[in-house]
């Protein structure tokens, strides 16, 4: 305390200033040390979804926070994988469907209408939530409409069911996927045809790929795969030769999609000369009598022959979908001579199941190579998980910042502190001591001797 007494206005500011940045330093420290590391819970998920899961953390007094404005939520990292598999095991989220668990609690004095209600609920529950665990849906709706057999023939309708899909940002429903749906809620249903189930995407608007009584599915869908097929086909097979942005291939097919049923029926000719084979004979003789005249009685012969033939029938059923022309179009390096070329269109006529007498058409044509760095490489993109925007799946935890170890702060926080510390020391020494007059004399008397000392002495 004496030492700080004498210490002027200057450094009494300068020790306190280092004082409050080392306890600050050492507060911050600590702090870091022993707040939890929190890591990602589950991400992606709706408000209802993200409600949900926050009222079970509380009800289990689960510290967690929200992040990415309410999408994700994050827990302690050393309770991550129990909170999780917890949640799991509870069914939360459980999305807003509710499934078969309604019969948990059933009563035995329900009526029979209010079971076929239940039951009907609980089938929309469970379908909603197996459509919603595919890539890309959001959101699901699934009405039903299940007929019940009536007393009369008239009362037996048919089953109907509609599936209205929500969708992700950028996310697409294919007819494909409305297939699978249709057939997934036709064989959930008993007595319900793929056919009387109606899918809506985004807008109200109806998806293709409805497969009806004839199995007939969208034609788009259906010529844009057989095209893609293709056009994979012939990449592949100039990727192996050439860079990807030295050539550029374009496939065009057309497709009949006309259901053809044709019945033809033919007479096989069996027997000699090919009348056919003898199925009955008969011959019918007359014969007049005595003539007066003396001459022979007229006689005259009736021959009746009945002869069996075979038939053949044939039907011929032409499945729609059928290959009307191919058309191959590809752009190559100029450089290629003209042997070259005729071997490329052979491979690329090989690869693509191009028939000349089915009218497909293929052309190889050089370009002209544009300058080198004009066009970038041209990347292959290709799906990459399967992780649904809507689905609160686990994330892995993935931190935008650089994780920094506690022991490196603490180093820091200490040489900090070690500087502070020796700035303070050189700011809180002592200055030199002064002498008084008559120390300042005696020994100024003494300099003055040694310096006549060494004048004599010289």
């Amino acid at each position: 305390m004496e030492l700080f007494k004498g210490l002027g206005t200057a450094a009494r500011a300068g020790f306190i200033a280092g004082a409050l940045v080392i306890v600050a330093g050492a507060a911050m420290a600590l702090w870091w040390v022993l707040s939890p590391d929190y890591q990602l819970l589950f991400g992606g998920l709706r408000e209802t979804d993200a409600a949900e899961i926050a009222k079970s953390l509380k009800d289990w007094k689960v510290p967690y926070r929200f992040a990415d404005g309410g999408r994700s939520i994050e827990v302690p990292a050393d309770q991550v994988y129990d909170t999780r598999m917890k949640l799991v095991s509870e069914g939360v989220p459980s999305g807003g469907h509710v499934g078969f668990e309604l019969f948990n609690d059933s009563d035995f004095g329900v009526t029979e209408f209010a079971q076929r209600v239940n039951y009907q609920r609980a089938v929309q529950g469970e379908l909603e939530r197996s459509i919603a665990a595919l890539p890309g849906v959001q959101s699901v709706r699934v009405h039903l409409t299940i007929q019940r057999p009536g007393l009369f023939v008239g009362q037996d309708d048919s089953s109907k069911a509609s599936v209205v899909v929500g969708l992700a940002a950028g996310e697409s429903l294919t007819s494909a996927q409305a297939r699978g749906i249709r057939n997934l809620v036709a064989s959930a249903v008993e007595g319900l045809s793929p056919s009387a189930v109606v899918v809506l995407g985004p807008g109200g608007v109806l998806q293709g790929g409805n497969s009806g009584e004839d199995g007939a599915w969208d034609q788009d869908e259906e010529r844009n795969a057989f095209e893609k097929r293709i056009r994979e086909n012939v990449n592949d097979l100039l990727g192996s030769v050439f860079r990807l942005q030295n050539f550029r291939v374009s496939v065009d097919v057309q497709l009949n999609f006309d259901k053809v049923h044709r019945v033809s029926e033919r007479v096989i000719a069996q027997g000699d000369g090919g009348n056919g084979l003898v199925k009955h004979k008969r011959v019918t003789r007359t014969g007049g009598g005595t003539s007066g005249t003396g001459e022979a009685p007229a006689t005259s012969n009736q021959e009746e022959v009945d002869y069996a033939h075979g038939s053949e029938r044939e039907e011929l059923v032409k499945a729609p979908g059928r290959i009307e022309r191919i058309s191959v179009a590809v752009l190559v390096p100029s450089t290629l001579s003209s042997f070259d070329l005729g071997r490329l269109r052979r491979l690329v006529t090989a690869a693509a199941g191009l028939d000349p007498e089915r009218g497909d058409v293929l052309e190889v044509t050089p370009m002209v190579q544009a300058e080198e760095g004009l066009d970038g490489d041209v990347a292959s993109v290709k799906a990459a998980s399967s992780l649904d925007a809507r689905d609160p799946v686990a994330i892995p935890a993935k931190s935008n910042q650089l994780r920094i170890p506690p022991a490196f702060w603490l180093v820091l926080v200490g040489g900090a502190c070690l500087l502070c510390g020796w700035w303070l020391s050189r700011l809180v020494q002592p200055p030199p001591k002064r002498h008084r007059p008559e120390e300042r004399d005696a020994i100024l008397a003494k300099m003055r001797k040694w310096l006549a000392e060494g004048g004599d002495a010289a």
